[in-house]
Order: structure tokens, then sequence, then C-alpha cells
């Protein structure tokens, strides 16, 4: 007997799961009539009738595990028991709006270190509020009340939260809670409370969602960046098309099923405009950026002394020297397991949008300008995203989607082609960087200046204006100041120091990659730190240990990593070891990486990591962001590039924009030093320093530098 099966992955994983216990829900769902509503004790925390509490986390967890860091901040301050702690997605709240950040969204490594101290309040305020209601119900006064294990006790009076819950949300907030900052849970490993959903197919992503009667849209794009669309044959359409939606620069196909959309377009005869970009390379790219240096005409956002005129006054000088050189990053595509999408059901005045994405407020934005419905008519739905890196911030697929479903009278979703997907991203921004320093004779780093050229994110993403003439995004992981204020070098005792941007426009899409400017200036300053160690005839380690001596956090890291990985004593024959420290998202991070060349190919033997992001709220997820970036890092400086002929991306798909798998994963050794600062970021923290490491060693291994990625263009 033969037969099909329709068997969905979610299907599949959810009947080979023998058992499973709900840890992580989505927003959006409707109760059904008569079913228990928590008690809200503010816009975080709420009480379920069966005791559990339930955590509405501010922005969402784009597979880092901040929902389970969050999670654990918030049951050791309310005094909850941790196996009763639920965790929701968010749906579209001011009180979420990233604080110093002015919008709700999940980027810049912000999730903990941005909620930590607004989530600890929040669950003081709830645990005095549950306090509050237990000392009138039993006429105790409040200081006899202690909270813990998910209750109230008062000498031999004692309840539980749910039992509580009700009185307490009568309460009001409390302004400025007594913060007790408890660490039973925090500072230790915890298990992730979203991987058994991941795992046994409950986990909503975006290619996930099905609603009744729903459509499926695919996308054809104009293939030259800047083109527009001219016009489109429709003698040949297939009468499996819904509707056939003309965007500025694309087609969009509707139809019953994807496939059915994904051929139709594949049939017409669609056309594109030419475009001042038909013949633009990426060779011209890089032209126009080392011309913009030649000209010398630069923004200064980053300042601290005069370095400019000791370069000057040091060359031909007997007692210094002055070393320059030219480094290049390319475009780097995002590579998302799940490509975009987005689900959209227009009915009315009403619009409903289930979206993986990064940006809730951008999102609602995009879809207010594009339906010109009010926002109390328009509810977004979150989703797991498959990966986002970035990419998901932008809401160019979801206005795609919202145009293709206000073409039919039911709900679409979009999906974009692994091709679409790499041929129309918003690129991490190329970039060329020259770079000068004096050394005086004893090896000595008097003076720094890096020139840098290349597009803005800021002003080609968001469409805002260089600020002084500069974009800080293009700053990060250079130093911690920009604008008037002093500058820095990393964490390195250097007085003189210059940052210096020629804005160079491109027509190319640009935007938010993991960790952004710092991944191209981890490159830079740390490849070109280790020429100056060579130039002065010093140990790269001992060059860093010598900028280091006013900076005890950034020595501790870089000893830690050296000591770990055994620099400076034997190793296996044939291997070799370069090292890196960078400073960004407030966490400050040094690797060591040890590789062996055999016949002529690059193999990566060893990563050794130390960071110091303040404090490891969860140190499992600390070492496995750390491991996921080093493995993401080692990926880019090997293997990737984004090139431009005729103005496209030749790439298409992963069979020519190579991704590492598992076979390439080095062994990889993580130590997290807890110095008690300020909490510092994680997510991004790891790829900055990759680059860097791997170059120095291949340049110990080899002799040769590299001043350009990808590396095996060199190799």
């Amino acid at each position: 007997m033969t037969g099909t099966i329709n068997l969905s992955r979610r299907t599949f994983l959810g009947t080979a799961a023998a058992a499973f216990v709900v840890e992580l829900r989505m927003t959006g769902s409707v109760a059904a009539q008569g079913t228990p509503q928590p008690q809200i004790l503010n816009p975080f925390i709420s009480i379920e009738q069966d005791g559990s509490v339930r955590l509405v986390a501010p922005a969402f967890d784009m597979g880092q595990g901040s929902h389970t860091s969050l999670a654990m901040i918030l049951c050791d301050e309310l005094g909850a028991r941790w196996e009763d702690v639920r965790v929701e997605g968010p749906g579209i709240n001011s009180a979420f709006i990233v604080p110093g950040v002015g919008e709700q969204a999940t980027h810049g490594s912000f999730m903990v270190r941005s909620w930590h101290d607004p989530l600890r309040k929040a669950a003081a305020s709830a645990r005095i509020k549950l306090v509050r209601a237990a000392a009138a119900r039993w006429q105790v006064p409040e200081a006899s009340c202690t909270v813990a294990d998910g209750r109230v006790v008062s000498g031999n009076n004692h309840a539980g939260f749910a039992d509580l819950a009700a009185d307490a949300a009568v309460f009001p907030d409390i302004e400025d809670p007594e913060v007790l900052g408890t660490r039973k849970l925090v500072g230790q490993p915890v298990a992730r409370i979203d991987i058994p959903a991941k795992v046994d197919g409950r986990a909503m992503f975006g290619l996930d969602v099905r609603l009744p009667n729903m459509a499926y849209a695919a996308i054809r794009q104009a293939p030259v960046f800047g083109s527009a669309l001219e016009g489109v044959d429709e003698t040949s359409l297939s009468p499996d098309v819904l509707a056939l939606v003309k965007l500025p620069d694309a087609v969009i196909a509707v139809a019953d099923t994807f496939w059915k959309a994904k051929s139709a377009l594949e049939d017409l005869d669609i056309r594109f405009s030419s475009s001042e970009n038909d013949t633009a390379t990426s060779a011209d790219l890089r032209a126009d950026r080392v011309a913009n240096l030649d000209r010398g005409e630069f923004a200064t956002p980053i300042l601290s002394g005069d370095p400019l005129s000791i370069l000057s006054a040091a060359q031909g000088s007997a007692d210094k020297s002055v070393i320059t050189a030219e480094y290049d990053t390319p475009y780097l595509a995002h590579m998302s397991m799940e490509p975009m999408n987005c689900t959209v059901h227009i009915s009315g005045n009403r619009c409903e949008i289930w979206v993986p994405t990064q940006g809730l407020s951008a999102t609602m934005q995009a879809a207010v300008t594009v339906t010109g419905f009010s926002e109390e008519n328009i509810i977004i739905h979150p989703t797991m995203p498959g990966g986002g890196f970035g990419r998901k911030y932008e809401t160019d697929f979801v206005v795609q989607a919202i145009r293709a479903a206000m073409a039919v009278d039911r709900p679409v979703q979009l999906i974009w082609t692994r091709e679409q997907d790499v041929q129309h991203d918003f690129y991490r921004p190329a970039m060329t960087a020259r770079m000068s320093a004096a050394l005086s004779k004893d090896g000595k780093l008097e003076a720094f200046v890096m020139r840098k050229s290349g597009p803005s994110i800021l002003e080609h993403t968001l469409g805002f204006p260089l600020i002084e003439g500069s974009d800080p995004i293009a700053w990060l992981g250079f130093g911690t100041q920009t604008g008037s204020a002093p500058g820095q070098l990393q964490q390195y005792d250097v007085a003189d120091v210059a940052g210096e941007f020629a804005f160079t426009p491109t027509f190319v899409p640009v935007g938010y990659w993991r960790s952004v400017g710092a991944s191209e200036n981890g490159f830079f300053i740390e490849s070109f730190i280790d020429e100056l160690a060579h130039s002065a005839g010093t140990d790269p380690y001992e060059f860093r240990r010598n900028l280091l001596r006013s900076s005890p956090r950034a020595l501790a890291v870089l000893e830690k990593a050296a000591t770990e990985a055994k620099w400076g004593q034997s190793l296996p024959n044939g291997h070799f070891q370069g090292i890196a420290l960078t400073d960004v998202v407030g966490s400050l991070v040094a690797q060591v990486i040890e590789i062996s060349v055999p016949d002529g190919k690059l193999a990566v033997n060893r990563v050794t990591v130390a960071i110091d992001c303040g404090r490891a709220v969860n140190p499992d997820s600390v070492i496995a962001q750390m491991q996921g970036g080093i493995v993401m890092g080692l990926s880019a400086a090997i293997n990737e590039r984004i090139d431009i002929e005729d103005g496209r991306t030749t790439q298409s798909n992963f069979y020519d924009y190579e991704v590492a798998g598992l076979a390439a994963t080095p062994e990889i050794d993580v130590h997290i030093i807890e110095s008690g600062e300020a909490l510092g970021g994680v997510g991004e923290a790891a790829i900055p320093a990759v680059a860097p490491a791997l170059a120095n060693a291949i340049f110990a291994a080899t002799g040769k530098r590299i001043r350009s990625l990808p590396l095996l263009d060199h190799l």
C-alpha cells in the first residue's frame, strides 16, 4: 500500500516528543471564554490562578537565551519558585521601550544589561504588593513578612502567590521599591527555557504560522540595486495566481500554495529598468572608498591629544618610526536559516501581522504607514525568529507582505526564496581603513590614527543625517567615546588618538550585522596592533600588556586568555597562535586562536576566550554566546564575502556563499571573569576578536600579513 502522509515539521516533532512542559508562550492568543485570567501586578509580571508567575519579556529572544536570564532575575527578586516561572514574548507596549534607545526592539546586545535594573524594580514592586496584601489580611506588620518559594510567611500565617494576587493587584505600583538584589539563581548555570519547545516542535517560527484560508506569496525583486519595475507581460500568467501585486521595484504573486506563486513568477516576462548602477562592481566601490581617503576630507568624531602633529614630527626622525597600513572588509550577508517571511491578515480596518522581527516599533510604524490604520487597529504577533543577526530589524519584507494581503480578501504569507534573501539583504558595510602609528625608538606607541571610508548604516537604513559628518555605528569597538568627548583606543594607554571618517555613499543596501562596526574595527585595530608589535620587536602579547598598564580589568582578561592558551609555551609541531583583545557592547574579550597549516590548508584547532561582562547572569548562556559568536566570526573571516558585479549581488545561496559547518568548528575554551562591573552585552561580544586573532596566527605561521577579508582569498 502506498500513499502520502501530510506531516508538518511541528506535527512530527510534537508527535515524537513523549512529554513536554510548557515553558515559553507566544503573545497574541485569545483566551477561551471562561478561562481564568491572571492577576496583573505590573506590565512585566502577573500571577496565574495556579500560582505560576508570568513574565512578559520586554523584547524578543533571538536565540541568545536572554529570556532565561530575565526569568532568573525576576525569580530571585520576587521570591518565586523557578519551576513556576513562565515567559511570554512582548506585544507593543510603551513600558517596553529600551531605556536610552527610544524604541521597542532587540538589538545591540541590550536585552539583559538594559532590562536588569527595571526588571529588578518591577519584581521588587510586585513582591512588596504581595507582602502588603498578606499583612493587611493577617493584620500584621509588613516587616514581619518574608517571601520565598512563591509564598509569603509571617509567623504561623502563610499564603501562596495565587491566593494573594487579587488583593495585591489593587495596590498601586511602588515608585522606588527596595531592591534586595538576591542572587540564588543569578550567577548559576541554568538550562534555557526555550529549548524544550524548539526540540518538540511547539515553538512557533514565522514559517510555522497557519491561518484558515491562508494564501501564499512569492516575490521577484529588481536584480540591480536602484532599478525599477518597467512592466510585466501577463499573457503567460498562470490561472493559479489570485493576485499579481506590482511594487516600484518588485512583483508579488499570490496563490493557494507557495510553489504555485513561485512558479508563476518564474514563467512571467518581468522587465526592470536600466540603472546608473548597471556596470558597477565591488572593485569600483572599493576604488571610491580609497579615492575618498586620498581626498583627505574627514570628519573627526574621535580625538584625544594631537596625534597628527606627533605623526608629522616622527616622519624622518631618527628616534621615532611611522607605520602605515591599509585594511579592507567586504560586504557580508546575514544568512539566517529562516529566510524573510511575514503573514498578514487585513479585515476591514483591522490588520494582524505574524512576523519574526527584531524591531516591534519599526514594524508598527511600517504597518501604520502602509495601511493608514491607527496603531489601535494593528496587532503584531512576534514569532520565534530562525536567526536574525540584525537583518530582521528591517521592515522591507513586512511592507511587501502587507501589500500582498491588501490585494486579496484572505490571510497571506509572504516567503522569500533563499536567492531573494541573499541578493536583497541589508549587508554589513564594506569598509576601508588606513591606519598610521608613531613608535618611539624603544617601541612605545605614541600616536594612533585610523581613517575609515565607507557608507553609513545610520544614513542608509534609518534615513538619519550623519552626526558631525560621521556615523557612530561605524566606530563601535574603536573606543567608548564619540563626538566631542575625549578619544580612546580600546582600553590601551595611548594619549594621542584620532578616528576620522570619510563618508562614501553606496547604492548597495547596508544595515546592522552582528556587532556591526566592531566586527570591522576589531580586525583593523588588532591586526595593526600586531603589526606594531612586530615592528617594535616585541611579543604581541607583551606589547598589549604594556599598553594596558592603566586598565587592570582589560589586562586581567588578556592575561587569562593567554594563560589558559599557554601562550609562549611549546606548541605541537606546526601549530601557531594569534591573539586579540576587544572592547565592545560593554564587555571585554580576549581570544587566542591556535592554527596549523597542513599541506597549505588552514586548520583552526583551538580558540581560547576570556570574557569580562561584569557579571554573568547565566554562565551557560555566556558560554553558548561565546561559542556561537566565535563560529560565526570564523565563518565570516575565512569564507564569507558578497561580490557586486553589474550592479547586483553575484552570490545567491549557500553553495556560493559558504557558511562554516559543524565539521569546521574547533575546540572552544571559554573563561568568564566576574569583575562585578556594570553588566555588559554578550550576544555580539565574541565576533570582533575572531578575525584579527586568526589573521595574526596566520602571520605567525606563514609570515604573511593579511589585510583584507576573507582570509581564504590569500591562502
